[in-house]
């Protein structure tokens, strides 16, 4: 029995010690975003509280605006195939990393609601955009616009949702993932392949364009980008803001969401529960369409967003409501 027990001692220590090596590796092997490199990466970037911010400007300066607010883990390259189409049709586009992915600034967080919504009220402000404009969010982007317009209402003249989260459900099953210890172990050695072999997978399959892995990789090498994920998924409410859809739905903001039916990640049937908390919904679905519509059937949801701003356009919207 003794044998026993220290073999299975030594055997916890070799586990502990390779756990702990892969950890220092995978921390060794990242690079700092400082100054140095976005001299070396080019863009345009924006100081803000938090941080700073890189974006995009596209269009003319003083056409109508439209902030593209992409998902949890690609940033905003994800939106390279959908501006040009808005931007062909007179608008201005604006689309940007948000912290902690991409080439914007890494903080410690926590990444909550308060930085999500910071993050479009410093570009605004920074930007000086006129203000209503439109906002359009995909996956978890669709969450954060919500949240936002739910706190602003009365700079929001439409948002466009794709893929949005916010209804799907307990998230519980996969909260020992975020625990103290394990969630950072799991993140420093995993995090960054988990989402790069998802992406790797679809550019295989010719759902996602060609240097969209590489990209991914690039931004994905420097420290910081998995803690982000991390600390939203503890600390940001994005699987339930069923409260938040509710406040814009007595807002009268108008409200647009373009969905794959098939969606795997978000899943449609939430599109129900959405409409019930906001009345004025217009949902557009994309029959058989999966999470990856912004990339896989780019053309498509830009020409829906196109239809949905044009709808827009055509018809007289009161000023939003903040609600009591």
């Amino acid at each position: 029995m003794k044998k026993v027990m220290t073999g299975l001692l030594y055997t916890g220590l070799l586990i502990v010690a390779l756990a702990l090596a892969a950890y220092f590796m995978a921390l060794n092997g990242l690079n700092e975003l400082d100054q140095k490199a976005r001299d070396n990466l080019g863009g345009l970037y924006l100081q803000t509280k938090q941080g700073t911010l890189s974006y995009t400007r596209e269009g003319p300066i003083n056409a109508p605006a439209i902030i593209l607010v992409h998902g949890f883990s690609t940033p905003k390259f994800v939106w390279e195939q959908i501006t040009p189409s808005l931007v062909k049709e007179g608008y201005q586009v604006i689309t940007f990393d948000h912290l902690g992915r991409g080439f914007s600034d890494r903080p410690a967080g926590p990444y909550n609601a308060d930085l999500y919504q910071s993050e479009i009220s410093d570009l605004i402000t920074g930007l000086a955009l006129e203000t209503p404009l439109t906002l359009v969010g995909y996956s978890m982007g669709g969450a954060n616009v919500i949240d936002y317009a739910a706190v602003y209402p009365e700079q929001i003249k439409q948002l466009i949702l794709i893929a949005p989260a916010g209804y799907m459900g307990d998230s519980g099953s996969a909260a020992w993932v975020t625990k103290p210890v394990i969630g950072e172990w799991r993140a420093t050695v995993f995090g960054s392949q988990y989402a790069g072999d998802a992406i790797e997978s679809e550019v295989a399959k010719g759902l996602a364009p060609k240097d969209m892995y590489t990209k991914f990789q690039k931004q994905a090498a420097f420290k910081g980008y998995t803690g982000s994920l991390l600390s939203t998924l503890r600390h940001y409410p994005m699987h339930d803001l069923s409260h938040r859809y509710k406040i814009v739905g007595e807002a009268g903001i108008p409200v647009s969401a373009i969905w794959g039916t098939a969606d795997q990640v978000v899943s449609y049937s939430g599109a129900s529960a959405m409409a019930a908390d906001v009345p004025q919904l217009r949902i557009e679905p994309i029959e058989g369409g999966n999470h990856n519509i912004a990339y896989a059937q780019a053309q498509l949801v830009a020409n829906k967003i196109l239809v949905a701003l044009q709808e827009l356009s055509l018809i007289h919207i009161s000023e939003p409501t903040r609600p009591e």
